[in-house]
């Protein structure tokens, strides 16, 4: 068995969503008619939390709430206080997208772009530094947030740390990220980014 007692002290809300997670964290291995491996069954119940868990700050995560956190990242105009704040706020996280990058510099903006992977995780963040949250609840807050939207990458991350290969599970190694794999312009819900430009890209287009 993994050490639940130990990733359930690190991140509090993954007990309460343990078994919801499982059942929505393992839907790609369900429509492919495969029935998902116990060690990520477990893995996805311990790291990644459920559409509609409760959140610190009143908002509980949803897809749904993906173009509202993009536009405050575009609107919010931090004042240099709050600057710093943010600064410190986004400093302990990578980018899941990208991990040898981090949050605050994703690969992306080398060239001038940004992920919108990234902007949301960063729009959440602003807007909770503008509300007066410290910069340690805003940290757990965007951490919640990808952990909700990139689940995949967190449990890839989690199987390395017990020394097991992600891609005996159909995983991709944590260096080798959706921006890397070509999934820029995936949809979010598919482990893409969302699109690089203003309209975030939660699902395909259904027809």
């Amino acid at each position: 068995m993994l050490d639940l007692a130990r990733r359930t002290r690190r991140y509090p809300w993954a007990r309460a969503v343990a078994w919801v997670a499982v059942g929505l964290g393992m839907t790609g291995f369900l429509f492919a008619g495969k029935a998902p491996h116990p060690v990520l069954a477990e893995l996805y119940a311990q790291e990644v939390p459920a559409e509609g868990t409760e959140t610190p700050y009143g908002m509980p995560l949803a897809w749904a709430n993906a173009p509202t956190l993009a536009r405050w990242y575009d609107e919010i105009e931090l004042t240099a206080e709050e600057g710093e704040m943010f600064a410190a706020a986004l400093a302990p996280l990578r980018a899941p997208c990208c991990d040898d990058n981090p949050l605050a510099a994703c690969c992306c903006e080398r060239g001038g772009l940004i992920c919108n992977l990234v902007r949301t995780a960063r729009g959440l963040g602003k807007y909770l530094i503008r509300e007066g949250y410290s910069p340690d609840i805003v940290t757990q807050a965007m951490e919640g947030w990808l952990r909700f939207a990139h689940g995949d990458y967190y449990v890839a991350r989690a199987l390395v740390d017990l020394g097991k290969n992600p891609t005996d599970y159909g995983l991709f190694l944590p260096g080798n990220g959706s921006c890397y794999r070509g999934l820029c312009n995936a949809p979010l819900q598919e482990g893409g980014c969302g699109g690089m430009g203003k309209e975030v890209v939660v699902t395909r287009p259904k027809g």
